[in-house]
């Protein structure tokens, strides 16, 4: 091996007591030896780059929240030896199998619980165990994914910390770090021999496959709690990963003991639901604990064989006391030999008072977060117990293993733990080639919660076998290879508001610009006519006539001084209190893009956090801040912007839904084009003040160079409303947007009869027709210095869009009652 790197050689030298690395590479640790080869040449200064660009990619493939839990990712991997494996691998496969016959019994015959194996009165109360549950069906309850935390305790064995059968978490972490260390540790990789997880993860997708291998049309969804889950970018990610529709118990519901996906289409069957909300949260219908992400009907769909949920129901009594506790011996009477892998070994009360209770702690059958030091807290021990001694009882604290960890430019030591993974398939029962290493030892930043490390197990001499022995994939199906992944009718709401999100921070971003522009210039050219335009502009924002929430114009502007153009920046910019502006606007933006991120790219993932970046930015700008301090923020602001929008552009399939964000921007963009004219352009003024206050207008909609090339002899507010309202060919304009909605909304199912138009249909076919129809002299002519037709021109076009939208949701983004169509003597009932 060669000569050991100053880092390394400073923690192998340092006196460790219970180390992976020092205590426990076994007598040959050929396994560190290839790794050690390799960052023999690496500096101290080269690991910090290495831990800096794993934060990074990280970060890149994740929208953090500060209810997420956020996790440092280690540049060292863990390598365990051939033997600790095998062992471990065995131990996995063992324990899976014995907890897979517990569930069966205590769900079934329960002879486990009639010969006393299982305290009966323990198992019942604990809060995991589901009595209905009882009579589901057998083939219900196999344990499909399952996950144990393995320590090593001082004596160099393996025990189990604690098994997770109902919602194994983890998965998606170890995904991310397997798929970061190949990027950054390629070489390391390779000379190591490292043990791919890629064929453990197509049996996962083959085995759920297999319960629909006879269906030409099969859903299978990811069942989540939502944004409100700490774990929901994990369940982001392995919707992306696996390519499952991620949804939320209110995407579901139960009709006729299917359980259905509300989508676009309608109500669609779902066969499979691999579900990550516990047990108790799963039917708020049949269950006594009424929760939000419960699916009413589930239970029965489940019996009546209709859908098939992984895990099964109840499965989380297998972590209860009640059999932890008695594991070994149930090993013994249901697969007649020893458990391979242990727990923490456990005392009653009776047995405890003649042990040393400094190597104990006291823990509940009821309560598993219930725990008393046997050392510091005896006296509060002896109160517990006196008064339900029934209720609790003694076990082994258990000493974890530490292992390396780079931190402030050095190695140093932090207890870990281990979770793995293991898959039961029709052929008997998989391990995952890897665990999630990590150490959950407090942090100085409280809301990190703790430190992973990607697991290597090395194939030196299994490897081509490996590739050999590779078992035969499930039968492919080719009529259902090209089947598009559905989406629920709650993500097609939100694509649809994030378009409009988008669209309207983008506008408001460009007005706020010419704003600024406008009442800069006037404080260093005053003119009159300058200031006329600046108070126009701040008197349509003030009254939220341009801005969000839209207010239609009833009378003319008010007047305004402008001594308030800076307030209403800063209001505009930064207030919180003000519903459009910036800040409120981009959260807004960052919300749903919360709710649609399983369908974004890492690229457009980091640009969102730039964005949530600039939102935190933006609650810490001073009242007193400069006009130059507000453009800079501004230009960041429509930067990132500009560039998520790029990097949708090209991974917008329509028959993913996608076709609703566009459809989103396209009716915020033509609301503000309305808003834009009625209140800007409405009011007669001497001709210089018109045409600046065109000048404006056009350039918060990117038109004026356009408007400048097409009508370069002749440019009056005539012009400006052909450009922007009535030019079909011209991208910006009113036509053109209603043009593209009209053809967008082809993607939408058909909810109609044959020979008959829908109702969202007709509003947008009244205001093409509407734009076709009208001329620009009769929307610039003016009487009594209001431009009139121009007012009711633009209401007409605010009305069928909002009627529009209406039909959007009731018929498409509702499913809880039958949606009532409107007709068309609706929309000229409005109309008039």
């Amino acid at each position: 091996m060669a000569e050991l790197p100053t880092w390394l050689f400073k923690y192998l030298n340092t006196s460790h007591a219970h180390d992976e690395l020092a205590n426990h590479s076994g007598k040959s640790p050929d396994h560190w030896d290839a790794l050690f080869n390799r960052l023999s040449s690496l500096t101290s200064e080269d690991v910090s780059e290495r831990a800096i660009e794993i934060s990074q990619l990280f970060q890149n493939g994740n929208i953090q929240l500060a209810r997420n839990q956020k996790w440092h990712f280690d540049p060292l991997p863990f390598m365990f030896s051939k033997t600790d494996w095998a062992l471990l691998e065995a131990g996995i496969k063992q324990r899976t199998v014995l907890l897979n016959k517990i569930q069966h019994d205590i769900y079934g015959e329960q002879t486990l619980l009639l010969d006393g194996h299982i305290p009966a009165q323990q198992l019942f109360q604990d809060n995991n165990y589901l009595r209905e549950g009882f009579n589901l069906p057998q083939n219900e309850l196999n344990l499909f994914f399952t996950a144990l935390d393995i320590y090593r305790a001082p004596s160099g064995e393996f025990k189990v910390l604690v098994d997770h059968c109902q919602c194994p978490l983890g998965l998606g972490l170890l995904l991310e770090s397997r798929i970061i260390a190949r990027r950054v540790m390629a070489e390391e990789f390779a000379e190591c021999n490292v043990q791919q997880i890629k064929g453990f993860l197509e049996r996962f997708t083959d085995t759920i496959n297999e319960y629909t291998r006879y269906m030409d049309d099969p859903r299978i969804v990811i069942l989540t709690q939502g944004v409100d889950d700490p774990n929901y970018n994990e369940h982001a990610f392995l919707s992306t990963y696996f390519g499952y529709t991620l949804v939320q118990s209110a995407d579901l519901t139960v009709r006729h003991g299917e359980v259905c996906l509300k989508s676009l289409p309608g109500l669609g069957k779902i066969n499979v639901i691999l579900r990550w909300i516990p047990d108790r949260s799963i039917d708020s219908l049949e269950q006594t604990e009424y929760s939000l992400h419960g699916i009413p009907g589930l239970l029965q769909a489940v019996r009546e064989g209709t859908v098939k949920v992984l895990n099964p129901f109840g499965s989380g009594v297998l972590s209860s006391p009640a059999i932890q506790c008695r594991l070994d011996e149930l090993s013994l009477h249901l697969l007649n030999e020893p458990l391979l892998i242990g727990e923490p070994s456990h005392y009653d009360l009776e047995q405890a008072k003649t042990l040393d209770w400094s190597l104990l702690e006291l823990v509940s059958y009821s309560d598993k977060q219930f725990k008393l030091d046997g050392k510091s807290e005896a006296d509060k021990i002896r109160a517990v117990i006196s008064k339900h001694p029934g209720d609790y009882f003694f076990q082994e604290k258990p000493i974890f293993s530490s292992a390396p960890f780079w931190s402030d430019g050095k190695l140093v030591s932090k207890p870990v733990v281990f979770r793995c993974y293991a898959l039961t398939t029709e052929n008997g029962v998989e391990v995952l080639p890897s665990a999630l290493c990590f150490s959950n030892e407090n942090d100085k930043d409280p809301s990190v919660s703790g430190w992973l490390k990607d697991t290597w197990i090395n194939t030196a001499d299994n490897l081509v076998a490996d590739v050999q022995n590779m078992p035969v994939p499930i039968r492919k199906r080719m009529d259902v290879t090209l089947l598009e992944g559905v989406v629920s009718s709650r993500t097609a709401e939100h694509l649809f508001w994030l378009g409009r999100y988008l669209e309207r921070s983008e506008n408001t971003v460009r007005i706020l610009r010419i704003f600024i522009d406008r009442y800069t210039e006037l404080a260093i050219y005053p003119s009159t006519m300058r200031r006329n335009i600046v108070m126009r502009l701040l008197s349509a924002i003030k009254s939220q006539h341009i801005v969000y929430p839209y207010i239609e114009p009833i009378d003319v502007l008010d007047e305004c001084d402008t001594e308030q153009a800076k307030q209403m920046a800063f209001q505009l910019l930064a207030d919180e209190q003000c519903a459009g502006s910036i800040i409120n606007t981009l959260t807004y933006l960052f919300n749903a893009t919360l709710q649609i991120q399983e369908l974004l790219s890492n690229d457009s993932r980091r640009i969102i956090e730039d964005i949530n970046e600039q939102i935190q930015r933006l609650k810490r700008v001073a009242v007193n801040i400069s006009a130059r301090g507000i453009q800079s923020s501004l230009d960041q602001i429509i930067g990132s912007i500009m560039a998520f929008n790029g990097s949708i552009t090209d991974c917008m399939p329509n028959s993913n839904g996608w076709f609703m964000l566009e459809i989103g921007r396209r009716v915020e963009r033509s609301i503000q084009i309305t808003s834009l004219s009625a209140s800007l352009l409405s009011e007669e003024a001497v001709e210089t003040e018109e045409l600046g206050v065109l000048e404006a207008v056009l350039s918060c909609q990117v038109s004026l160079v356009t408007h400048k090339r097409r009508y370069r002899m002749y440019q009056s507010i005539g012009t400006g409303i052909e450009l922007m309202m009535l030019d079909a060919e011209y991208p910006r304009s009113l036509l053109f947007q209603l043009e593209q909605i009209d053809l967008l909304c082809q993607n939408l199912p058909i909810k109609r009869r044959p020979g008959v138009i829908s109702a969202h249909e007709k509003a947008i076919l009244l205001s093409k027709t509407t734009c076709y129809l009208t001329e620009k002299d009769y929307l610039q002519h003016s009487v009594d210095g209001q431009r009139k037709q121009l007012l009711e021109f633009s209401h007409n076009i605010r009305t069928n869009l909002n009627t529009f939208c209406d039909v959007l949701l009731v018929q498409y983004f509702s499913h809880t009652q039958t949606a009532s169509k409107l007709n068309w003597s609706n929309i000229e009932q409005i109309q008039s």
